[in-house]
């Protein structure tokens, strides 16, 4: 089948840049869903401006933009098992001051997303940006 053949091919060339990158893809995306559900509710358009950061920011086709949100989301649904903190530590390491100045605006822009930001969603931001050693 032609979809099943196009997903795999999509997820191969994630798994390619992933590794390029450390990893850096799925760490972003899975810290910008951390943040999409802090209120315990994931809107189309929170989905949206993830997918769009990831378009945006590191050059993906909406295809693997939208795999590597899923894959993200299904790694925030699987029981944490201090995932969390690995991730945000395997990218502190990679921060640079202008990285970190963007991956806040990215999380707070997720948090915008769906017109209202939550004090929840504040509360993970400031969680994640403590993790990454970033300024408050």
């Amino acid at each position: 089948s032609n979809i099943a053949e196009e997903i795999r091919d999509t997820l191969n060339r994630l798994e390619e840049l992933n590794r390029e990158t450390a990893g850096y893809l799925k760490t972003l995306a899975f810290i910008l869903h951390r943040v999409a559900i802090a209120d315990d509710e994931l809107s189309l358009e929170e989905v949206d401006r993830m997918e769009q950061i990831l378009v945006d920011h590191a050059s993906l086709s909406r295809t693997e933009a939208m795999l590597t949100v899923e894959i993200a989301r299904h790694c925030g649904e699987i029981a944490d098992c201090g995932c969390s903190y690995e991730a945000s530590r395997s990218l502190r390491s990679s921060l640079d001051e202008d990285n970190g100045r963007d991956i806040r605006q990215f999380l707070e822009s997720v948090a915008e997303a769906d017109g209202r930001v939550r004090r929840s969603e504040k509360a993970q931001i400031r969680q994640i940006a403590s993790d990454l050693g970033l300024p408050s």
